[in-house]
């Protein structure tokens, strides 16, 4: 968006907390270019399908995106996936 801000990691105010959306749209992405032969970052236990290697490293909190949460006042925070809660 446009001219957007960014806010520093130290003044976020939005929740620690993943939203459902979010949870979906990065385990997407990441199952996504798990299929397009990205190097996958966990040990795999037999597992084949990209979404539950993209699940698996979502629980072991080693998918390298981050999350930018648009907020009023044309600002934004960035989140890495690492430093969500994930429930």
């Amino acid at each position: 968006m446009g001219d957007a801000k960014q806010i520093p990691a130290k003044d976020r105010t939005t929740s620690r907390y993943m939203t459902k959306y979010e949870k979906a749209r990065v385990l997407g992405t990441r199952a996504l270019q798990i299929s397009m032969n990205a190097p996958i970052l966990v040990e795999l236990d037999g597992e084949t399908d990209p979404l539950e290697i993209a699940r698996k490293e979502l629980r072991e909190k080693k998918i390298p995106m981050i999350i930018r949460r648009y907020l009023p006042g044309n600002t934004y925070e960035d989140w890495p996936v690492q430093d969500l809660i994930i429930e």
